[in-house]
């Protein structure tokens, strides 16, 4: 393997597995994507899986990364999409992947021309809120600013640098200017979730076995902290 992401990613493949709390939230994130996706007639594609296991969930998704490993269908990168399948996407997923695409203009052009019409881009990303700030400002261990003026940001290795706030800055900073530069995309969905559940669990750093708890923390979240509290976002664009 050429660079630290990829030996990392290779690590994850069966998280689900060994930490358990973990697995049962990124499930959840898998079924809320289910519920969203177009039944347009086209390609299910998942850009930088990872150690994902959505096929476990949604057999039709096609899992690529920008590297080949053991838990891909093939490799993309996210830049091509449009160019290897223009008019042929039904859906793009993407899981905490979005905020490390450096040039996002460049990407969601590329999406565009790969979507069928009714097509649409579902992805979970970090929120911005007082308290998904303070948790990614003082424990995060990647960048999170919210301050960054233009879109596009310096990359060497896609799968290490990002800007956690990306998706924030895009689709309520700067939504004038998304929808100005993609009138195509109509933004359909976007939801807070999961305030302290993903910390409970120890997320991919640390696994707390927590195990089962996990469940009566959603389900206590749920009703009174997703809305205003949650770590995550679920976005949904749709071509139109």
């Amino acid at each position: 393997m050429s660079n630290k992401g990829e030996i990392i990613t290779e690590d994850r493949i069966g998280f689900e597995k060994s930490n358990t709390a973990l697995g049962f939230l990124y499930e959840e994130w898998y079924e809320i994507i289910s519920k969203f996706i177009s039944e347009i007639d086209g390609i299910n594609i998942e850009l930088g899986c990872g150690a994902s296991f959505i096929d476990q969930i949604n057999k039709t998704i096609k899992k690529t990364d920008v590297f080949l490993n053991s838990n891909t269908d093939f490799k993309l990168n996210a830049m091509d999409i449009g160019k290897n399948f223009e008019n042929k996407i039904s859906n793009i997923i993407l899981v905490n992947v979005f905020h490390h695409i450096s040039d996002p203009e460049l990407f969601l052009k590329s999406a565009e021309k790969s979507l069928l019409v009714g097509g649409r881009i579902i992805m979970i990303e970090p929120s911005n809120n007082y308290w998904s700030r303070l948790v990614y400002k003082l424990i995060g261990h990647e960048p999170f600013d919210p301050k960054q003026i233009e879109w596009k940001f310096e990359s060497k290795d896609p799968l290490l640098d990002s800007n956690q706030a990306l998706s924030w800055i895009i689709f309520e900073r700067d939504y004038e200017k998304f929808r100005n530069l993609f009138p195509m995309f109509s933004l359909i969905q976007k939801k807070n979730m999961m305030p302290f559940s993903y910390l409970l669990s120890g997320g991919h750093s640390f696994n707390t076995r927590i195990g089962k708890l996990i469940k009566v923390t959603r389900s206590f979240e749920k009703l009174f902290f997703d809305k205003n509290l949650g770590m995550f976002n679920l976005i949904c664009l749709e071509k139109i």
